[in-house]
């Protein structure tokens, strides 16, 4: 008995630790506004677009933009690689890839290409790479479904097994943000670092239900309009506001990205978009 109320005690004050970390890595916005919602209706496709303002101070704010997505096939939801190859040196801005695809909506992929020869590469239904991954993955299904596999739960050739059950899509960045609609403890050590300071330019992408999905892409680095960025932790948040049972973080940075018929929807870090390895898409 004395046993069980020790570990008790320690489960709370761990408990207690990590929602202190969780709130500290939230900063409070003195206001939110949303500056722009505009809905865009095509033949399978309606898309919702809100641009969000979060005000700190008179020299910090953060922009960000939250697109619902509903479609009426699980297969317009895809993938396209720069150059139209499987590639370990082709890049090309995301809008480039997402006009010449005939995307509708899309944003910046995992960057499967830069500095790592690892994990899964799944696109389309073809499988492209299986080694090992030191990074959690999403594994969209061939009915459109999010499913998350934690790093520690990965092995080599599940990618094969994945491939053989009809998987459409495997990406591998992350972290994981949210699953069964709960927030995810962020792995302390982890690349992107998932340290409640590190504010950061953010793509990550969700699934609400079947057929309705969240792209999120949070602005930073850029003066006097978004200065420093999201915390994985704040993205988790807006993630699960948006509704998403099932969150997953991409690439972000510089290769922050939404298009909507290939028009650049957020303002990004730079003024000229940078090159990356691949994106995800809507089609019509």
């Amino acid at each position: 008995m004395k046993k069980k109320i020790v570990w008790t005690l320690v489960l709370a004050l761990l408990m207690t630790a990590y929602c202190a970390v969780s709130l500290a890595a939230i900063k409070e916005p003195k206001e939110k506004t949303l500056e722009a919602s505009n809905t865009y209706e095509y033949e399978t496709l309606k898309i919702q677009i809100d641009q969000w303002c979060y005000t700190f101070n008179a020299k910090e704010s953060l922009r960000f933009y939250v697109a619902n997505v509903y479609t009426h096939r699980p297969d317009q939801l895809k993938t396209a690689f720069a150059g139209d190859q499987y590639s370990r040196n082709a890049v090309e801005a995301t809008s480039a890839i997402a006009t010449r695809n005939g995307a509708v909506l899309a944003v910046n992929g995992d960057y499967y290409n830069y500095k790592e020869d690892v994990g899964v590469v799944l696109r389309n239904g073809e499988l492209y790479r299986d080694k090992k991954a030191a990074r959690d993955i999403l594994v969209i299904d061939k009915d459109g479904n999010f499913d998350i596999v934690l790093r520690s739960e990965y092995q080599v050739g599940m990618g094969q097994q994945w491939a053989d059950e009809g998987a459409q899509q495997v990406l591998t960045f992350g972290p994981a943000l949210i699953d069964g609609g709960e927030i995810l403890t962020l792995p302390e050590k982890y690349a992107p670092s998932t340290r409640d300071t590190q504010r950061e330019p953010r793509t990550a992408i969700g699934q609400v239900s079947e057929n309705h999905y969240v792209f999120v892409v949070a602005d930073g680095r850029r003066s006097e309009w978004s200065e420093k960025g999201m915390t994985l932790q704040e993205l988790q948040l807006v993630m699960q506001e948006a509704g998403c049972q099932t969150a997953y973080n991409l690439d972000g940075g510089g290769s922050t990205t939404m298009t909507l018929d290939g028009e650049r929807v957020n303002k990004g870090s730079t003024a000229r978009e940078r090159d990356v390895s691949d994106i995800v898409y809507f089609s019509k």
